[in-house]
């Protein structure tokens, strides 16, 4: 059994098995602050082993102000979420992308994101 990778690990390798002298400098991951206080996730999917991924939403609310949206298309992933939700964000992109943890995704991370 292999170690377990937190999502900020994972993106740091996704990303330089990405970068090809091209991708990381025209289209990237760009990560920046909300001004209504959160994180927003901006990573291009084109030239990426992600590229062509297929569509997906998760939208998650609550009362409490803990939020959390993200989607993918076959160009581009887009999260944002309160200023708790970082990880998470990363964690849905991880899912969505990693063919090793697509098995078992959304099912336990509707469940996680919920229990937040």
């Amino acid at each position: 059994m292999g170690s377990v990778v937190n999502n900020l690990e994972w993106l740091d390798s996704w990303y330089q098995q990405q970068c090809n002298g091209e991708w990381e400098h025209s289209q990237g991951v760009q990560l920046e602050a909300l001004e209504q206080r959160g994180w927003q996730l901006t990573i291009s999917l084109t030239g990426t082993s992600a590229e062509n991924a297929a569509p997906q939403t998760i939208s998650l609310d609550s009362t409490a102000g803990d939020w959390i949206a993200c989607s993918i298309s076959p160009d581009r992933f887009e999260g944002s979420g309160d200023p708790r939700k970082l990880e998470q964000i990363i964690g849905v992109f991880r899912k969505w992308v990693d063919t090793e943890e697509q098995d078992e995704a959304l099912p336990v991370l509707k469940t996680r994101l919920r229990s937040l």
